[in-house]
């Protein structure tokens, strides 16, 4: 049985969509006014409500659906971010609308999707720095190498596609460098000093068998599942160059945005319906791997 074939749950499909985006507008216009909990109560309740409609969409049935919102909120990554015990549940909502508005993108290239990349890299942005890095290493992936009688078209689409997350980069720097205001929710966590490279490298690698499984299995494997494959090498980039710099990102951080670019990639899966089983052997094994990786420094300590 699955989402849409219920009277009930087909209305109930119906206004979902206006439910995710009345809490998204609250969150962003009250979040001055609300205590830190209830912000991030209602981040993590956006959060796995974008989970389930978008695995409904994709024609998992319900059951599927809510096992897979479970599961994902039962990793180590979304669990701290979640419960503010490292990470930034920021993170993964930036990540997962990216890849997402991403993975829609090429697979329809119409108007609205091109709005819709160019929003959520926008709204990656304001979330967190890794925002930038998304969108300087994702549309030109998106946009792809122009072909013959096609550089017109596709330099065109690239300036669309850069307007929205250009002009809020200016407004970003603007803020900082003259009004001293940041608005950017940077991740923070206990692990941020202390976490070694080969650590993030392998939550990075380790913790995403959902994008393993759409890159090598070629009944899984299709354009718009591999730019969520894409999206999670970027975060690998973005950990790395954030290493780098000296400004440190912790276990959780990667993971959650890892199992952010994971959900769009299953997502993405051609019938979906059919492996339904599949994404949750993989989403739990996800689960039991992340707890090992953030218990690592620990046990070498």
């Amino acid at each position: 049985m699955t989402f849409a074939e219920v009277s009930s749950l087909r209305r109930a499909r119906s206004t979902f969509p206006l439910l995710i985006a009345a809490l998204a507008l609250s969150l962003a216009v009250l979040f001055p006014l609300l205590p830190p909990s209830v912000v991030l109560a209602g981040a993590d309740a956006l959060f796995a409500a974008l989970i389930f409609h978008g695995v409904c969409a994709a024609g998992f049935t319900v059951l599927h659906a809510v096992m897979i919102t479970i599961l994902t909120f039962a990793q180590a990554g979304v669990f701290d971010s979640a419960t503010d015990k490292g990470g930034s549940i920021w993170i993964g909502l930036a990540v997962y609308c990216v890849a997402s508005a991403a993975a829609n993108f090429v697979r329809y290239r119409d108007a609205r999707r091109v709005m819709a990349l160019g929003a959520a890299l926008s709204l990656a942005q304001l979330l967190d720095p890794m925002g930038a890095v998304l969108a300087v290493f994702l549309l030109p992936v998106c946009v792809g190498l122009p072909r013959a009688g096609e550089a017109a078209h596709k330099a065109g689409l690239l300036a669309l596609l850069l307007f929205m997350p250009v002009a809020t980069a200016m407004v970003l720097a603007y803020a900082r460098g003259v009004l001293g205001v940041n608005f950017t929710r940077a991740a923070s966590g206990a692990l941020v000093e202390t976490a070694p490279i080969y650590l993030l490298l392998l939550a990075a690698f380790a913790g995403a068998p959902v994008l393993w499984l759409t890159t090598f299995v070629r009944s899984l494997r299709r354009a718009d599942g591999l730019i969520a494959v894409y999206t999670g090498l970027v975060v690998l980039v973005a950990a790395v160059l954030a290493y780098l710099l000296g400004t440190g990102r912790d276990v959780a951080s990667v993971l959650i945005a890892v199992s952010a670019a994971s959900v769009a990639g299953l997502c993405a899966w051609p019938r979906a319906g059919r492996h339904g089983d599949l994404a949750l052997a993989a989403v739990a094994l996800a689960a039991v791997v992340s707890w090992l990786l953030v218990n690592i420094p620990s046990v070498v300590s």
